[in-house]
């Protein structure tokens, strides 16, 4: 009989890692695939997620106490998605939007949840004219 559940993913330390001038990340001389975490006294836990040597997928910081500090998503070692950082007392700080690594939108709240800060990128943005660029190159 056999087991079709995926294993989990391969966890090493950050330190046993190693990475080239254009990020590529290994793990025993080959592209890592994985979770690579730090887990600093402290400072809290830290874990980010690679395929095939690129940062690619959810990597997440944690406070001390064990609160989430933030997440931020990656695809091809780039910012790719949601990014959301977050006050020790679980509260948000700010939501943000990229895509290909460019800012396409970002909120900022203050410790009470109103919005204290607000940025959407603009047509007319030599900002989106390279995530146009980018889009073009790699879909």
């Amino acid at each position: 009989m056999s087991d079709d559940r995926e294993s989990p993913p391969l966890r090493v330390p950050d330190e046993l890692l190693d990475y080239d001038r254009e990020l590529f990340y290994t793990y025993n001389g080959k592209g890592f695939t994985g979770i690579g975490y730090a887990d600093v006294p402290g400072h809290g836990l830290s874990e980010i997620s690679y395929v095939d040597g690129a940062q690619e997928g959810p990597s997440r910081d944690w406070y001390p106490s064990g609160q989430l500090k933030g997440e931020s998503n990656y695809k091809a070692n780039m910012l790719h998605g949601d990014m959301r950082d977050f006050r020790d007392d679980g509260s948000l700080i700010s939501e943000k939007l990229y895509d290909h690594s460019v800012l396409v939108r970002s909120v900022t709240y203050d410790s009470q949840g109103n919005v204290v800060d607000h940025y959407e990128i603009s047509e007319s943005s030599p900002a989106f004219s390279q995530l146009r660029r980018l889009r073009e190159q790699g879909g």
